[in-house]
């Protein structure tokens, strides 16, 4: 059956062929029919092309010298080589296009609004990109050609009555994947389907081991469950989690590793994938299903998104686990920098500094962690100058040191050229200081008569609705607070109608509006909402941890120095 978009989708294929190829990327959501359509234009439109399916990017990396000639190099999955060490570069795909290949692939909407959201290299690559949507339902024209092929079709004529899904989705099994879910044979099997479907939600694309699922299934079993063997809990969950419930469609598949007979592990299909994620949005992944991806995963590409989705859910001790395995086992000097940091602000300099050292030992010219070791070096020192005598010490980081430490110093030598007359200084200070929430030190500069403090803590009244304070300081002469309170009423109203743009912005972010986030994230704090800001930090949602410990900063939260400084574990508590 034709779909609304086939002519658009050739066009983009065939538009400069032959003297030169294209880039084209399908968007849409699993089970959409964007492999099935983009199989059939290239079938259709260059069967005689040779085909190439990658394994990982340095595959294409290598050709981009000596490109061949009348390939379609097939990319499904499109951000397993997005974000692959090393990443796809728009150079590598510019080389392969110009000598008359295609280069095709397949994005879920999420994933193509964070691939497009920034200005590096692969960002400027799927910007590129011809994109071709593909939609979740079939538009009245497509309808009416699938009502046309029912009158001799029964699976279409069924697909075409489910309500709750499209006729897509019903072909491809989506709905009974589901119930696999929803109604499991027995607990192990559930437990087995939510480990892989919480590792797909943190980015781990590899196919995860039989170990480390039976390994994370530990956190999902509720006690009775876990007392047998896991080589018992292997045998009740695999042999159901593994069966086909529509054609050769099974909730988790096996997948080798390039050799004929073996076997990597198993992959989620995507549509449950998808479901879990919905569902599980904001549930904090249990300690185990973390310490098995720590530990277990085998590609540097799959550790590094997870330490990414750690450090977004401020879930510090593990990202440091998987950036220590990153920078020992795969020689990440990107991973020993960030490492680094994180260690910086725990107040283990010694430890980050023999990190730091380590690397510059195996790449004396990598100028990023040579800078990175002196930087750290030149700070323990200032930390030692301030830091109290042991007697006097009380547990944890002193609140000097900690300020001093949670940014590597910026702020303190921002502090420092501001206050020596460097306009500039004051002026990225200040904006610094808004940022990370720090009313009390923009309170004390704007009450020092520094016009642009002043003018940051009057916006700052403003978003919260502060219209006490902010008359306090307008009747005290202060003509930006003054401005502010005029406008009151705007700011009021706005903060009527923001209770309603919460679901709207979720739902956004949750369809891959980068944009949405930020937007999100920004709102929840002008409202002081502690308790949304912590649902969008459990989902990972960009910026959610930035917001929240600036709302504590702004709030004096008790909780503030060593949320900043360890995170949460796994359950969402303070770890001090």
């Amino acid at each position: 059956m034709e779909r609304s978009f086939d002519f658009q989708l050739r066009a983009a294929l065939t538009g400069d062929l032959p003297e030169r190829g294209n880039f084209v990327v399908m968007v849409g959501g699993s089970s959409t029919g964007k492999t099935r359509s983009l199989y059939e234009a290239i079938y259709e439109l260059v069967p005689d092309w040779w085909l190439v399916q990658p394994a990982e990017a340095t595959d294409l990396l290598g050709m981009r010298n000596a490109p061949p000639r009348t390939t379609v190099f097939w990319l499904d999955e499109l951000q397993q080589y997005l974000g692959g060490h090393p990443p796809l570069t728009a150079e590598c795909v510019r080389a392969l296009v110009r000598h008359g290949n295609l280069v095709v692939g397949t994005l879920w909407p999420d994933q193509y609004a964070k691939w497009t959201a920034g200005r590096d290299d692969v960002n400027q690559l799927m910007k590129s990109a011809v994109l071709i949507s593909v939609p979740e339902s079939l538009d009245r024209i497509e309808r009416s050609a699938a009502e046309v092929i029912a009158e001799q079709d029964n699976r279409i004529r069924d697909a075409l009555k489910t309500r709750d899904d499209g006729m897509t989705q019903v072909l491809a099994g989506g709905p009974r994947l589901v119930m696999c879910w929803e109604q499991p044979a027995n607990a192990y099997a559930k437990a087995m389907l939510t480990a892989a479907a919480d590792a797909h939600r943190l980015g781990v694309q590899a196919p995860l081991s039989a170990e480390l699922l039976t390994g994370a299934m530990f956190g999902y079993l509720r006690p009775q469950y876990r007392v047998p063997s896991a080589a018992y809990w292997l045998s009740q969950a695999l042999p159901h989690a593994t069966r086909p419930v529509h054609g050769d469609v099974s909730p988790l598949y096996p997948v080798d590793d390039g050799r004929a007979g073996t076997l990597a592990g198993y992959t989620i299909a995507d549509y449950l994938a998808q479901h879990v994620r919905r569902e599980r949005r904001s549930e904090p992944l249990p300690h185990e299903s973390w310490q098995a991806l720590v530990t277990q995963l085998r590609r540097p590409e799959d550790l590094r998104r997870l330490a990414s989705s750690a450090t977004a859910r401020l879930r510090y001790v593990y990202a440091e686990g998987a950036l220590t395995r990153l920078a020992e086992e795969f020689g990440d000097s990107r991973a020993a920098v960030q490492l680094a940091d994180l260690l910086v602000r725990q107040d283990r300099l010694e430890h980050a500094v023999e990190v730091l050292r380590h690397r510059v030992t195996a790449d004396p010219k990598d100028r990023v962690t040579v800078r990175k070791l002196a930087d750290v070096q030149t700070l323990w020192q200032r930390v030692d100058e301030i830091r109290p005598p042991a007697r006097s010490r009380d547990p944890g980081i002193p609140a000097a040191v900690a300020d001093l430490l949670c940014d590597g110093g910026v702020r303190d030598e921002l502090r420092r050229e501001a206050d020596a007359g460097s306009a500039i200084a004051a002026e990225r200070l200040v904006d610094l200081l808004v940022d990370r929430g720090c009313l009390g030190e923009i309170r004390d500069r704007a009450g020092r008569g520094e016009r642009r403090a002043a003018e940051a803590l009057a916006d700052l009244y403003a978003a919260w609705g502060e219209t006490d304070l902010l008359r306090a300081r307008a009747e005290a002469g202060d003509s930006a607070a003054e401005l502010r309170l005029s406008k009151m009423h705007r700011v009021q109203a706005r903060h009527e109608q923001a209770r309603y743009q919460i679901g709207e912005l979720r739902a956004a972010v949750d369809e891959g509006r980068a944009e949405a986030a930020m937007e999100l994230c920004t709102l929840l704090f002008e409202l002081r909402d502690e308790e949304n800001l912590l649902i969008e930090l459990n989902a990972g949602t960009t910026g959610a941890a930035e917001r929240l410990i600036a709302l504590y900063t702004a709030l004096d939260h008790w909780r503030l120095i060593g949320l900043r400084a360890f995170g949460l574990d796994a359950d969402g508590h303070p770890l001090m």
